[in-house]
C-alpha cells in the first residue's frame, strides 16, 4: 500500500448541467476542456473567448492609481532639471526587472539615473535608513522605490527631512500607516480607484512608464512578465494581458542579457513560456539575492555590453549552481535531522549554524513537500544568540496566525497564510517548537492529510489525447488564480517502470490500459519506483503537457502524487545482507534466527520494532502505526508465520529472507538412511559420538548434519541415549513413527519454508503472503 503524500481533493461542481450543455452547443471545444473554463468561471462563449485572448482594453489607465499625476510631475522635472534619481529597488527577480523598467524608462526620457538595490543579509529588506542617508550625501536628489517602500518610514522620514524626496512604488501589504513619502504609487492605495489590485512590483514600474511615456510601454513586457510570474501574484485580469504579451516580446526580445543567459540554459527562445520564466529565469536572477548582490541582475537586463553580459551570465550561472548545491546539502542535512524524531510532530522546526539563511525558504519547501508538515528552518548565529529563517506551510495550517499565536518566543516575523520570515533568540526555539505544536494540536488531523491538491477532473486513458492538450494550452499562461489543471486517474496498471537521471532520483513509467497508454514523469520521485515494481493498479493526480522527443509529440503525465490501495509485496531476496534493509522506519522486523536477531535488531531506525518470532504463544501486538512488515531472515515455520500474518495486516510486506543456515541441499534423510544408521548403532556400544561424528559419517557415507539429525531424531524417540557424549542404543525401544517426532517435524517446517521463500517464485510467494 502507498499512501498519498497530498491531500486530495475533487473540485466541487458549482454549476448546472445545463451550463455545460449550453456552452458545448456554441463552440466546438471538448466537454473536458469547456469543464476547465466553467470552473474559471467563464460560462459564455464571449468570456471564453476573452479569457482565451484578452484585449487590449483590460491594460488599465495607470492614473486611476492614487497620485499617479504627482508622480509623473516630480519625477518629469527631475529629468527636466537634470537632477540626480536613484531608483531603491530589491533583492529578489519582481525588484531586479522593477528597477530595469524604471530605470531605462528615465534614462529614455533622460534622465540622469542609477540604481542601488540592498543586500539581503547587510541592508536588509526596504528602504534603509543608512543606505538612504549615504545616496544623499552620494548627490541623490530624488529616491524611488519599485517593489518596496510602503513600510520603510524611518528612512523615508529621513531623507524627507533632508530634502530628498521620495516616491514609493510598491505592491505589498499596506500598513495601516503609510510614510509620509513625497507621493505613494500603490494599486490598492485607499484614496485611489485602481479596478485591479495584484499588480507585482513590476507591474506598478511599468503602469509608472506608461504614465510616463503616456502610452503602454510595449518594450518593457518582457521584463514585466518576468516580474509578474516570479513574484507569484494573481494571473488574472491585467497580469494575464501583462504575460501573454510579455512571453511572446521574450520570445522576440533585444535584451542580449537574455538571449545568453537562456542560451546557457539550453532553452530556446520559440520554447519561452511562464514556466521557463519559473523555471529558468526566476531562479537565476533570485539566486543573486539569495547567495549574494542582485545588482548584476540589472545589469543583465540593460546591457548591451557583449563582454560585460558573458561575465555577468557566468557568475550568474555559477551563483545559481552553488544556490542548488547549498539547497541540496541543506535539505539533506535537514532531512537527517527529521528522520532522528522518533515521531514526526504536526509543525517541524529545526535549526542549524552552518545552514545559509539565503535559501531556508526553499528548502523548507522541500521539506514540506517531503513530510507533508508545514516547517520552519532557521540559521542560527553563535556570536548573536539569534536564528533567523523562513517557514513554509500547508493549505490547512495558517502559519503567519500560529506565528502571531507564539509572538512572545519570537523576536520579529512577518509573512502570510503559507510562508513567513522570523528572527528568534537561539534559546527559545525549544519553547516555540512546543508552542506551535500546542497550536497545531486541534488541527493535527487535517495536517496529517498532507498539503491539499485539487483535482479538476476524473479522466481516463482514452480521454488524453493530443487535441485536449492543445486546448488546455490555451488556458495558457498558468500560474496563481489560474493554476495549471490537475488530472486524476484511477485504478490504472502501472508499467516500465524506472528510475531515470544521473541521480536516479526521478521516475518513468506508462500507465497502460487494453486500448491506451500514457507517459508518466516524476521529478524527484525516484524513490516511490519501489512502489511501482510490480504492476499494481495505482491512482495518480498530475499535470498533462505535450512532449515532443524528435519531431514525435505525444501526451505526458507530470506526477504530482500516488497510491496504492492495496497491500503492496516486495521481493528483496538476496543472498548478501544489504544494510539498507534495515533502514525501514514504521516496520515490523521479523527473525527466525536467534544469532541474527541479537546482531542486527540493535541497528534498526527507533520507529521500528523487532521481534523473534519462534512460537504462536510469542506473537505480540502492535502500534497502528507500524505499517510495513520486514520478513528479514527466512522463516523456518510457515505455520507459525501464518499465525502471525492472520493477526497483524500490514501495508506493506518487504521480504528479504536472508538464507542462514540453509538445509534444502541436505534435503530430508530416506527411509533407509535411517535404517543403515540405526542398523550400524544398534550393533555398538560405548560410541565416543562427538569425537567419533566424523568417522561414523564417512563409514556411513552419509552428510556429517544428516547424521546429527538423524541421531538427534533417534534421541528423542528413545531409540538410543547419550551421556557424557557417549551414545548407546536402547535394547528393545518402543515403537515410535519417526516422522511424528519433533525433531523431525521442525526439519521438515524448516524445509518447507526455505522451499517458499528461497526458492519459489515470488508470485507463489506473494500470493500465500496474501493468504
Amino acid at each position: 500500500m502507498l499512501n498519498a503524500r497530498l491531500n486530495w481533493q475533487l473540485k466541487e461542481k458549482s454549476f448546472q448541467d445545463e451550463s455545460l450543455v449550453a456552452l458545448k452547443k456554441n463552440t466546438s471545444y471538448s466537454d473536458a476542456f469547456l469543464l476547465l473554463c466553467i470552473q474559471r468561471g467563464l460560462e459564455t462563449k464571449e468570456q471564453v473567448a476573452h479569457f482565451i485572448q484578452p484585449t487590449d482594453e483590460v491594460f488599465h489607465d495607470p492614473h486611476l492609481m492614487h497620485d499617479m499625476a504627482v508622480a509623473v510631475k516630480r519625477i518629469t522635472r527631475a529629468i527636466e532639471n537634470g537632477e540626480s534619481i536613484v531608483v531603491y529597488g530589491d533583492y529578489d527577480a519582481d525588484g531586479i526587472t522593477s528597477t530595469t523598467i524604471l530605470v531605462e524608462a528615465i534614462e529614455i526620457l533622460g534622465g540622469n539615473v542609477s540604481f542601488y538595490l540592498p543586500n539581503r543579509f547587510k541592508d536588509g529588506y526596504g528602504p534603509n535608513s543608512t543606505v538612504f542617508k549615504q545616496l544623499i550625501e552620494e548627490g541623490a536628489e530624488l529616491i524611488i522605490t519599485c517593489d518596496n517602500g510602503v513600510s520603510g518610514h524611518e528612512a523615508i522620514d529621513l531623507a524627507m527631512k533632508l530634502g530628498t524626496d521620495v516616491i514609493v512604488t510598491d505592491h505589498h501589504e499596506l500598513p495601516e500607516v503609510l510614510p509620509e513619502a513625497y507621493c505613494i504609487i500603490h494599486p490598492r492605495h485607499p484614496e485611489g480607484a485602481y479596478p485591479f489590485g495584484d499588480l507585482s512590483g513590476a507591474g506598478v514600474a511599468l503602469k509608472v512608464a506608461a504614465a510616463l511615456f503616456e502610452r503602454t510601454p510595449y518594450e518593457f513586457l518582457d521584463v514585466a512578465a518576468i516580474g509578474t510570474v516570479s513574484d507569484l501574484v494573481s494571473l488574472t485580469d491585467e497580469n494575464r494581458w501583462i504575460v501573454q504579451h510579455g512571453i511572446e516580446a521574450l520570445k522576440n526580445t533585444e535584451r542580449m542579457g537574455l538571449h545568453l543567459l537562456l542560451e546557457k540554459a539550453s532553452v530556446s527562445l520559440d520554447a519561452i513560456s511562464e514556466e521557463t520564466i519559473g523555471f529558468v529565469i526566476g531562479p537565476r536572477l533570485n539566486a543573486l539575492g539569495r547567495l549574494h548582490n542582485a545588482s548584476p541582475g540589472v545589469h543583465l537586463l540593460l546591457s548591451f555590453d557583449e563582454e560585460e553580459l558573458a561575465e555577468i551570465v557566468e557568475n550568474i550561472q555559477q551563483t545559481n549552481s552553488k544556490r542548488q548545491e547549498i539547497v541540496s546539502s541543506i535539505f539533506e542535512s535537514a532531512i537527517n535531522k527529521v528522520k532522528q524524531w522518533e515521531e514526526l510532530p504536526d509543525i517541524i522546526i529545526l535549526n542549524d549554524d552552518s545552514w545559509h539563511e539565503g535559501v531556508l525558504g526553499i528548502v523548507a519547501s522541500r521539506i514540506v513537500e517531503e513530510t507533508g508538515r508545514p516547517t520552519i528552518l532557521l540559521h542560527s548565529n553563535p556570536e548573536t544568540g539569534i536564528a533567523k529563517g523562513s517557514g513554509r506551510s500547508i493549505g490547512s495550517f495558517h502559519l503567519f496566525e500560529a506565528l502571531s499565536s507564539c509572538s512572545d518566543y519570537l523576536l520579529k516575523f512577518g509573512g502570510h497564510t503559507m510562508a513567513a520570515g522570523m528572527s528568534v533568540n537561539t534559546e527559545n526555539i525549544p519553547q516555540l517548537l512546543t508552542a506551535m505544536n500546542e497550536y497545531a494540536a486541534p488541527l493535527h488531523d487535517e495536517i496529517v492529510k498532507g498539503d491539499l491538491i485539487q483535482i479538476d477532473e476524473i479522466l481516463t486513458l482514452s480521454d488524453v489525447n493530443i487535441d485536449l492538450l492543445k486546448e488546455i494550452e490555451l488556458l495558457r499562461p498558468f500560474g496563481t488564480d489560474n493554476p495549471k489543471p490537475i488530472f486524476g486517474f484511477e485504478d490504472v496498471p502501472a508499467t516500465n517502470v524506472k528510475k531515470i537521471g544521473a541521480d536516479l532520483k526521478h521516475l518513468k513509467l506508462i500507465f497502460q490500459s487494453e486500448n491506451d497508454s500514457l507517459d508518466v514523469i516524476g521529478f524527484n520521485k525516484g524513490h516511490l519506483a519501489a512502489h511501482l515494481d510490480n504492476q499494481n493498479a495505482v491512482s495518480a493526480v498530475g499535470e498533462l503537457s505535450i512532449n515532443t522527443w524528435r519531431d514525435i509529440s505525444k501526451p505526458q503525465l507530470q506526477l504530482k502524487d500516488v497510491k496504492v490501495d492495496t497491500a503492496q509485496y516486495f521481493d528483496r531476496r538476496q543472498s548478501k545482507f544489504d544494510p539498507e534493509s534495515l533502514k525501514h522506519t514504521n516496520s515490523v522486523y521479523l527473525f527466525f534466527n536467534q544469532k541474527f536477531f541479537d546482531k542486527a535488531s540493535e541497528e534498526l531506525p527507533p520507529q521500528s520494532v523487532a521481534v523473534l518470532l519462534e512460537s504462536e504463544e510469542e506473537i505480540p501486538a502492535f502500534s497502528s502505526d507500524l505499517v510495513n512488515l520486514v520478513i528479514l531472515d527466512c522463516p523456518t515455520n510457515l505455520d507459525i508465520l501464518s499465525q502471525f500474518l492472520a493477526r497483524h495486516p500490514f501495508d506493506n510486506y518487504f521480504v528479504y529472507a536472508y538464507p542462514i543456515d540453509l538445509i534444502q541441499a541436505q534435503g530430508m534423510p530416506t527411509k533407509d538412511v535411517f535404517a543403515r544408521t540405526y542398523k550400524y548403532l544398534y550393533s555398538k556400544k560405548d560410541i565416543p559420538v562427538r569425537e567419533k561424528i566424523n568417522d561414523l559419517a564417512t563409514f556411513l557415507k552419509i552428510d556429517k548434519n544428516i547424521l546429527i539429525f538423524v541421531i538427534q531424531v533417534f534421541l528423542e524417540a528413545k531409540f538410543v541415549t547419550i551421556d557424557y557424549g557417549v551414545l548407546n542404543p536402547v535394547p528393545n525401544p518402543p515403537k515410535q513413527v519417526l516422522t511424528e517426532t519433533a525433531v523431525y517435524k521442525k526439519r521438515y517446517k524448516k524445509l518447507q519454508s526455505e522451499r517458499m521463500f528461497i526458492y519459489s517464485s515470488f508470485a507463489d510467494l506473494s500470493n500465500w503472503l496474501k493468504k
